[in-house]
């Protein structure tokens, strides 16, 4: 399991972050008021800086762990990791497989996040067969560069946090994810039908879906059937 995999100090640094991100929701969800005008888009711009300015609070208090704002982004950096954090969806059906970092939507610099583990991942066979002693091939529990996500909403505060490795996709890819796991669910979500798996791996897509057998009548036929029922 990839998460098992990170460093020890990876474990330390995960407590911090939930506590963070859970009161960063607390806090917003308490004083967020439609009365006054506050929406969706009020609460998300929100929760966005809070959540960063209180992880950067948090990270402080880690030894071994740093923070940046590179282009105006959020990274923390520790135990050879880069973890980014973004927010993914508004309540408990969040689609995974709808976080991409790799579209025309995404910056120069969430691009580069999917792009520098997909360089990580790939094999150069010609450079492999000349090395002297060859390297162990790179798998995904090597990856360093780690996306937080989380989701939420000003009636149920924090619904989901998860961890995972993004890589760039193509056509035939059905995640944009190399992995991903929770690290903490709102109580009932494991049984959800978004999140019950914890890995947008095997959460099936409409293209995986078996084709429906579809069977057409000419227009009328149906009511002739019915009078030579009566």
């Amino acid at each position: 399991m990839p998460l098992e995999s990170l460093p020890d100090e990876f474990d330390e640094f995960a407590d911090a972050a939930v506590a963070a991100i859970k009161r960063t929701y607390s806090v917003n969800a308490h004083r967020h008021d439609p009365e006054i005008g506050d929406d969706a888009v009020v609460f998300g711009i929100a929760i966005y800086r809070n959540s960063w300015y209180l992880l950067e609070q948090e990270v402080q208090e880690l030894d071994g762990w740093s923070s940046a704002r590179p282009s105006g982004s959020l990274v923390i950096i520790g135990a050879g990791l880069r973890i980014h954090v973004y927010r993914c969806g508004q309540d408990a059906d969040v689609d995974l497989d709808g976080f991409r970092l790799d579209d025309e939507r995404s910056s120069a610099t969430q691009r580069l996040i999917a792009e520098a583990n997909a360089v990580q991942l790939s094999f150069d066979l010609e450079e492999w067969l000349a090395a002297v002693e060859p390297p162990a091939p790179v798998t995904v529990d090597d990856l360093r560069e780690l996306v937080i996500v989380h989701a939420g909403n000003p009636e149920d505060g924090c619904c989901g946090i998860w961890v995972g490795a993004p890589v760039t996709t193509d056509e035939t890819s059905t995640t944009p994810w190399a992995w991903i796991e929770p690290l903490w669910l709102i109580e009932g979500l494991a049984t959800g039908s978004a999140a019950s798996t914890a890995s947008a791996v095997e959460t099936p897509r409409h293209d995986e879906m078996p084709e429906p057998e579809i069977t057409l009548k000419p227009v009328g036929e149906n009511e002739a059937e019915k009078s030579e029922d009566q």
